[in-house]
């Protein structure tokens, strides 16, 4: 079954690298190609969206209608200029999970919710560079990391287990997508950040200094991932203390003392000019 699978996807590759490396003569014709490329991108992308809808009710027939589309599409449909052969082999593995999820002889709703969403996650990206679907997943991925750095304050092995396993399941939804707009090294540093924290949060204790320094120099993964700047906030507790509210109050403090010698400044200068001015002053901050 293996060998089968591999051997398909290996011609389903072949026949996607093939349509790539096509050049249609210039004029009219080109022009031609141009309309029917777009009709095409326009079918897949339709397509996929209806596989995965049926795929997320649970109907197979209808969901089977649609795939053998996106096969049929993907086969004709030139990928030049659209992504690199990593996206194209990332695209091609993902639509042969999906197939081979429709052809299993019973339902299996969790498998079919993943695979769906990673086929119209990955169609979407290589059809749009813009405003694409898969980057939506960057606050779900900062509430996993939030999670995460909250179970390690902790040292909660269980709730460190549970919030890596859902930031993992986001990230392998969200993988052939990222293949296919990504370079290929951010995307070797990302699984790699991946397996290392696995290994972190796998086991039965938790090592909370190991663990905090995996998620400090992951922020800059996850930014480089979604074209964040890596001056935006990750939306991480403050770390590194078994007490956080200590934190909130000398934060506090801070604000209640600036905000004093403000006011303090602006009383001291309101009364020096009222005797010259003999107008009511005006002060405050609009936030």
């Amino acid at each position: 079954m293996e060998t089968i699978r591999h051997s398909c996807l290996s011609l389903l590759i072949g026949l996607i690298i093939v349509a790539v490396v096509v050049v249609l003569p210039s004029g009219k014709a080109s022009a031609h190609h141009d309309a029917a490329h777009n009709a095409k991108m326009k079918e897949l992308d339709s397509a996929s969206e209806a596989l995965y809808r049926y795929m997320q009710d649970g109907n197979g027939a209808k969901a089977q209608l649609e795939m053998d589309t996106i096969v049929k599409v993907v086969q004709t449909l030139s990928f030049q200029g659209l992504t690199s052969v990593e996206g194209i082999h990332a695209l091609s593995e993902t639509i042969m999970d999906t197939r081979e999820a429709l052809a299993r002889s019973q339902s299996q709703p969790e498998e079919w919710r993943m695979t769906s969403s990673r086929l119209r996650l990955a169609i979407d990206s290589l059809l749009h560079k813009e405003q694409t679907l898969w980057i939506q997943y960057y606050k779900l991925f900062t509430d996993d990391l939030r999670q995460l750095s909250e179970a390690r304050t902790g040292a909660d092995a269980v709730r460190v287990k549970q919030a890596f396993n859902q930031l993992k399941e986001h990230y392998e939804t969200i993988r052939p997508a990222a293949v296919i707009q990504r370079e290929p090294s951010l995307i070797t540093r990302a699984d790699s950040w991946m397996s290392y924290m696995e290994n972190l949060c796998g086991g039965k204790t938790v090592d909370p200094q190991a663990l905090g320094g995996a998620l400090s120099g992951g922020t800059d993964v996850i930014h480089d991932l979604f074209g964040k700047k890596r001056t935006e906030p990750t939306m991480l507790p403050l770390t590194g203390t078994s007490n956080p509210w200590q934190w909130g109050l000398l934060i506090g403090g801070w604000i209640i003392v600036a905000l004093t010698y403000t006011g303090i400044r602006n009383y001291n200068a309101y009364q020096e000019v009222r005797p010259a001015a003999g107008n009511k002053g005006r002060s405050g901050w609009r936030l």
